[in-house]
């Protein structure tokens, strides 16, 4: 007795031919039931391929960041930006707008694979492109998500982060932001301030790098309601953290702030990351030193004197030499 199975490709459905004893019977699989799942499988794409205008369409993806709601300047328009990868490494970025911002949010978690649908595409204004992001997806209340189980246990992502001793450069400049990868080793006192005539919450927390250098990072109202707040719980287990666009102040020297669009990510599944944790579980005596010591607070010139500064004491300043003297920063708080 002989039983062969052989494949006739006859379009548009598989059909398959049974022999048995000699005799040829013929099964025709419809698979009717499975069209619309092949329909939708068809329509899974990259996020390289998916363009502007275009509909009809799925992508898996992961959830990178997820910003705070802000106001666009001059309008009542609120939005929430979120940053997306693919398995191929590729980037958008994702706004929600108004109404949608309580019905969507919750949905979209960071560091979440999901499969989305149907978002509206557009290309970003020129102006606010980057060299990773030109195209932005709009996700409304008839976007499709639907989360699914992922496997990954590090996101491909790499990001470029400012040495220490490079954040005298940003001083400062309203124009530039910056990335930095520190492990938080202790928090100082939680204030409030006025800030631009209104009451603000802040606190700061001393990150240290593999170097033993300190700076002190400010977390800002919904900051540090909620990223804060995380960081604080974890604060006996040194959390790694990366503060990505953050602005580089003159407190005291060097120093670290948020503004509305940056974005705080507390032990992220991301290989520098674990790495850097890795190290710090080894090294706990040292932050412990480093905590009681509180250098952190006083001034360091490794840091806050840029490449053509220098500083000299004032007892060896001659009559003959001119100097200037600023104290506009002393009385500086935050």
């Amino acid at each position: 007795m002989y039983v062969g199975v052989s494949k006739l490709l006859i379009p548009p459905f598989p059909a398959f031919v049974i022999m048995h004893h000699g005799s040829v019977l013929f099964f025709v699989a419809l698979l009717l039931a499975d069209k619309g799942l092949r329909l939708r499988m068809a329509n899974l794409l990259p996020m390289r391929d998916i363009m502007p205008h275009m509909k009809n369409w799925s992508c898996i993806v992961t959830v990178q960041e997820k910003q705070h709601i802000t106001n666009s300047m001059g309008t009542p328009t609120r939005k929430q930006k979120f940053v997306f990868y693919d398995s191929e490494g590729s980037r958008f970025k994702e706004i929600i707008f108004n109404d949608d911002i309580a019905k969507m949010s919750k949905i979209l978690q960071v560091y979440k694979k999901y499969k989305i649908s149907n978002a509206e595409v557009r290309t970003i204004p020129p102006k606010f492109q980057t060299s990773e992001l030109t195209v932005q997806w709009d996700i409304s209340s008839r976007t499709v998500i639907d989360e699914i189980a992922d496997d990954d246990e590090v996101m491909p992502v790499k990001f470029c982060y400012s040495k220490f001793t490079d954040l005298v450069q940003y001083m400062d400049d309203k124009t530039k932001s910056v990335d930095v990868l520190g492990v938080v080793i202790g928090a100082l006192e939680k204030k409030t301030v006025i800030k631009n005539s209104k009451q603000s919450d802040v606190q700061k927390f001393v990150l240290l790098n593999e170097e033993s250098q300190t700076v002190l990072l400010s977390l800002w109202d919904s900051f540090l309601a909620n990223e804060g707040q995380e960081i604080l719980s974890k604060l006996h287990s040194y959390p790694v953290s990366i503060a990505r666009r953050v602005r580089v102040n003159n407190y005291n020297g060097v120093a670290l702030g948020t503004w509305f669009d940056s974005v705080i990510l507390v032990d992220p599944p991301i290989q520098e990351a674990r790495e850097l944790k890795n190290w710090a579980l080894r090294n706990t005596k040292l932050f412990k030193e480093v905590a009681e010591k509180k250098n952190y607070i006083k001034y360091n010139p490794q840091l806050s004197l840029k490449s053509d500064q220098k500083t000299t004491w004032i007892c060896n300043i001659t009559s003959s030499q001119k100097a200037e003297f600023s104290f506009e920063h002393i009385f500086q708080k935050y």
